[in-house]
């Protein structure tokens, strides 16, 4: 008997490249680097859409120095190196852009998120004096407490200001968790992007110095909004009324400018100053006040005005920021615990040579930490955790030290 056999009928459906493939494909992976903060993604989408692209190549086509037309005639996608004018319409990485418009977004989030809490803070020790009160009905008691719960918690689940203080802590989560993610994106993108090669000389330097400024003002966004979010939780706040802010910040200011036209001398960093700068030598200079962000600046111009620095030492002389001039002279930044650097970038954002931490200055920082802060400080622009004795011992390395902490 004759076996029978089915056989199985194949069909094939051809398809035709459309001339901007390789214009879409580099479009959805910047949207996975600059909307998803996913640089792998970001990578993936073009290393599994061309067989065989090297990651390298990738990372040059995601920027936009290498662009993917398509020759239509032989369905095959090019990649060529970008031609102004010829190939404006694929889409370019702008990394200093990206950095900027994102930081304003997150600082601008910051701000809404600590409004929040002050309203919230407000209404727990202004309106309702620590306490929060539920009304509920006898029946729902009763059924309570016969063992079914459901009814006083959806309740809860459906009360208006409870829904308005759960919203703003899932959105304070959720903002902590994506600033992190255009952290660690931004120093990729620092790490990756052309922008920032050292054969760009001072234009890479320019931009490398505003990435640490925009780095920064993240840094400060997302502690700002986590300093408010546990001081809700552990109930540890005071609040002044609006005009007592007011007069403390006035009364601030006008303290500042008696010392400051008094002229400034040499203090001891012992007695804890709300912000400083302590010269290669040892000798500190320090300001108390409200406006802390604005003490290093007026420390600075007035170090200028006395002509302690002077935009006559050399490398400074195209210098109008006394702030600049201050770091590349190798002066130590100190805000409270936290302990900034940035002589040992000199090379990078300035073209002169690099700066280490000198033995007087490290010495003085440890004692001033141990004495000061419970010997436990955050070092550079990470803010990274350490005790003063780790800050001693890495202190006998400054090489290992700047490039741990200080260096990008």
């Amino acid at each position: 008997m004759a076996k029978q056999t089915e056989e199985s009928t194949v069909q094939y459906v051809h398809f035709r490249v459309g001339e901007d493939l390789g214009l879409r494909l580099m479009e959805i992976a910047q949207e996975h680097l600059t909307e998803g903060n996913n640089p792998v993604k970001a990578l993936k989408t073009i290393t599994e859409s061309l067989h065989g692209c090297p990651t390298d190549v990738a990372v040059q086509i995601l920027f936009g120095n290498l662009v993917l037309p398509v020759d239509v005639e032989s369905q095959q996608v090019i990649c060529q190196e970008r031609i102004a004018g010829e190939h404006d319409r694929f889409p370019k990485l702008d990394a200093m852009y990206f950095m900027e418009s994102r930081t304003r977004k997150i600082v601008q989030t910051a701000g809404y998120i600590q409004e929040g809490f002050r309203n919230l803070q407000y209404e727990i020790k202004r309106k309702n004096y620590g306490k929060f009160t539920v009304d509920f009905n006898y029946e729902d008691i009763f059924k309570f407490i016969a063992g079914d719960d459901e009814v006083i918690l959806e309740q809860l689940r459906d009360n208006q200001e409870i829904d308005h203080i759960a919203s703003l802590f899932e959105a304070t989560k959720r903002f902590i968790e994506e600033t992190m993610k255009t952290q660690a994106t931004m120093e990729w993108v620092m790490k990756t992007s052309k922008d920032f090669e050292g054969n760009l000389g001072e234009e890479a330097g320019k931009n490398y110095e505003l990435y640490l400024q925009l780095r920064g003002d993240v840094a400060d966004a997302l502690v700002d909004v986590a300093y408010y979010m546990n001081q809700t939780i552990k109930m540890d706040f005071v609040l002044d009324a609006p005009e007592d802010n007011v007069q403390k910040y006035i009364e601030s200011a006008r303290e500042i400018d008696d010392v400051i036209n008094a002229g400034i001398v040499p203090v001891d960093i012992m007695s804890n100053y709300s912000a400083g700068w302590l010269s290669p030598e040892g000798v500190f200079y320090g300001l108390n006040g409200e406006i802390a962000n604005m003490l290093h600046i007026q420390i600075g111009d007035a170090l200028l005005e006395a002509g302690i620095i002077t935009s006559d030492t050399e490398g400074m002389k195209s210098e109008i920021d006394s702030n600049v001039m201050l770091e590349k002279l190798g002066w130590v930044k100190v805000h409270g615990n936290h302990i900034q650097f940035a002589g040992c970038l000199n090379k990078v954002t300035h073209n002169v040579p690099d700066i280490n931490m000198t033995e007087k200055q490290a010495e003085i920082i440890f004692n001033y930490l141990h004495l000061c802060h419970g010997d436990a400080c955050k070092l550079g622009w990470r803010m990274t955790m350490v005790t003063a004795f780790m800050f001693k011992a890495l202190s006998d390395n400054p090489e290992m030290m700047n490039e741990k902490y200080f260096n990008f």
